[in-house]
């Protein structure tokens, strides 16, 4: 028989004081937090949602190249809308974890009792990777609320309706109106991230284990909702898929299993981490393991939760818990041993949503020991005490692996430069307009720098664009300030943005800092001499105005327009004899048009000897299509009417 919980004034003071601990384990040291790639390419967007640029119905791309579900974007799109400054959401993402740990309280006492919502609350906030997922902008780090909230739709509507069925009013109830918003609420959280999906059948679970209470008006109207919630991404997955076949291809996910071995046990391993607390230092600092086990170790007693956890698991066996059963035992490992069979790779992140239900078995197996030792008043207490101790010994690991991961300099997949950092460069460029960032990689898609300092300097400059190494080079019209990321080439573009006296921030020590360097106006060109020409005006207002040939180079040059989130060409350089005999062909990558700044002078170049024969060149901007259509889509080449002229720019070459 379901037994409800009622919740009395005491209880409430529980809860304060579990989301008192819970606050205080996400909210500290909020600028310890890291903003690397994920984070800002799913800022980006939902900063582009907010500023109506853009609604999308696929989110960033996932780590087999397969389109997220938008979901993400939307929530995060909250924040956004309250302000840009990305701090508003990484606080957002913390309190929304502190209501989840509140959600997993309310669960466990309305159903489970007291005691065990008093050890499942604490273990949940004080859980070394339970706060580590709680506090960044990434996909991973807030679905779990959302599936808390769905579960507890469930069970108030399913398991609680036997009360009001006979006096029904003519629509829906609000227990029939939350088992209408149930499988939605769970539809809409299992989006923000593939490896949940997993959880799935714990719906099933929820359903079946009181079917007799479905109300079949109620399941109608989720029928209709979960349509709703599911439409934008299967309008953006066609879209995907007609674009890009090979993008939408779910076979990808093969590609990321971790050997040849048919079965693996890393996705048992790391559940085991997380109901434990023990494994950090492998996602904190997998290239610094040593040196954090020696700063910060985790403690031997912390088996003990582990061992509440499989005592746990047995009791569901007990007549008292069998309902529950089918909802933890799924809950808590299914999504574990559907990676057992290696088809896919195995990440720790892949069992957040099971972080819960771990705390919830370890709560059952806590509050058996407590009822069943001697002298049942004051060893309840012991054993309550002596677990809460357990507990706390992991909130002070977590304060201390926090100053570790703030104080040594390490690279990616480390814990990468935290925020607060990013702040103080922030802080410096604050007065510019223009930025030009000097990194390894200039991808939106690929690289860190390119994505987080548009994200990070939203608010103050009106254009960010970021230049690899090598092949490019770009000239704003008047002021602006370039940022010298740590991991800028050497000599990079020839020194061409370097000056003497830079202002110097420095990040974790260890690390080579960042370089901030003051123009007044943009440098001279100092390569190879630049001969101007009549401009050709290609597709996407991008006017080629220049070339130069010289010191085993081709160089263009070219005016651009306003950034084109969507718009990445290839160029392509063919030189041809005075006969029309085409002499060879050289192609590369054109700046993304993300990076585009109304006005901006570009010169791109490839290292290829134009013949000395060569009379003229063609030039060609193109995208890369796909197997549905033509495999280069070359971009027209238009008159001063806008009209279609040619395919190509081509033009005399000059001695």
């Amino acid at each position: 028989m379901l037994t409800v919980n009622p919740i009395k004034r005491r209880d409430w003071l529980i809860l304060l004081l579990i989301l008192f601990v819970a606050a205080i384990m996400r909210f500290g040291n909020p600028g310890i937090v890291e903003f690397f790639h994920d984070d800002a390419m799913l800022s980006t967007l939902a900063q582009e949602m907010v500023n109506g640029e853009h609604f999308p119905v696929t989110g960033i791309n996932s780590s087999v190249g397969i389109p997220n579900p938008p979901t993400s974007v939307y929530v995060m799109a909250i924040p956004f809308f309250i302000n840009k400054n990305p701090m508003t959401a990484i606080y957002f993402v913390m309190g929304l974890n502190v209501i989840g740990v509140g959600l997993l309280w309310l669960i466990a006492h309305r159903y489970l009792g007291r005691t065990i919502a008093l050890v499942a609350g604490l273990a949940y906030a004080l859980s070394p990777w339970a706060i580590l997922y709680s506090r960044k902008i990434w996909a991973q780090d807030f679905h779990t609320p959302i599936v808390l909230f769905g579960i507890l739709l469930g069970l108030y509507g399913f398991w609680e309706i036997n009360s009001e069925r006979e006096n029904r009013p003519k629509w829906l109830n609000a227990h029939e109106w939350a088992q209408a918003w149930t499988l939605p609420v769970l539809l809409f959280a299992f989006q923000i991230h593939f490896a949940a999906w997993a959880l799935l059948p714990i719906y099933a679970a929820i359903v079946l284990v009181k079917w007799k209470n479905i109300s079949w008006r109620a399941i109608g109207v989720s029928v209709i909702l979960s349509i709703l919630i599911m439409s934008p991404y299967a309008i953006g997955f066609y879209q995907t898929a007609l674009a890009n076949p090979d993008q939408a291809n779910p076979d990808a996910v093969s590609t990321l299993a971790d050997d040849n071995a048919a079965f693996s046990f890393k996705s048992i391993r790391y559940l085991s981490f997380l109901a434990t607390g023990y494994g950090l230092e492998t996602w904190l600092a997998p290239s610094a393991q040593d040196e954090m086990n020696q700063a910060v170790s985790p403690s031997g007693i912390w088996l003990i939760i582990g061992g509440m956890v499989l005592l746990g698991t047995s009791l569901l066996a007990r007549k008292q818990w069998r309902p529950y059963a089918p909802l933890l035992l799924l809950w808590a490992y299914l999504p574990a041993l559907s990676l057992i069979p290696q088809w896919a790779g195995v990440y720790p992140h892949y069992f957040i949503a099971s972080i819960p239900a771990l705390m919830l078995l370890a709560g059952i197996g806590v509050a058996q020991i407590a009822e069943i030792v001697p002298q049942k008043s004051l060893g309840s207490t012991i054993i309550l005490g002596a677990f809460g101790f357990i507990l706390l010994t992991q909130g002070m690991y977590w304060r201390g692996a926090l100053r570790f991961v703030d104080s040594r300099d390490m690279i990616y997949p480390s814990f990468t430069t935290p925020i607060h950092y990013l702040h103080d460069v922030e802080a410096e460029l604050s007065n510019y307009d223009d930025v030009v960032v000097l990194s390894d990689g200039m991808s939106w898609d690929l690289h860190h720098e390119s994505v987080v300092w548009s994200v990070m300097l939203d608010d103050t400059a009106s254009c960010v664009r970021t230049l690899v190494g090598d092949g490019y080079a770009v000239f704003p019209d008047g002021e602006f300030a370039v940022l010298q990321a740590p991991n800028m080439p050497d000599n990079a573009i020839d020194g061409l943005y370097l000056t003497d006296n830079p202002i110097f921030v420095p990040e974790r020590s260890g690390g080579n800092g960042y370089y901030i360097h003051q123009w007044d106006s943009a440098p001279e060109w100092s390569g190879v001499p630049i001969t101007e020409i009549e401009p050709f005006w290609f597709e996407g207002d991008v006017l080629l105005t220049g070339y130069g040939i010289g010191m085993g180079a081709i160089v263009l040059e070219w005016q651009l327009p306003e950034a084109n989130r969507d718009l990445n060409y290839q160029w392509s350089v063919q030189p041809y004899d005075e006969n029309g005999q085409k002499l060879g062909q050289a192609d590369t990558t054109f700046w993304q048009g993300r990076q585009w700044c109304a006005g901006d002078r570009l010169l791109t170049w490839q290292w290829y000897d134009i013949p000395e024969n060569a009379t003229s060149l063609n030039v060609f901007l193109y995208q890369l299509g796909d197997a549905q259509e033509a495999r280069y889509i070359n971009a027209n080449v238009l008159d001063t009417m806008g009209n279609p002229m040619n395919d190509h720019a081509e033009f005399a070459i000059e001695r």
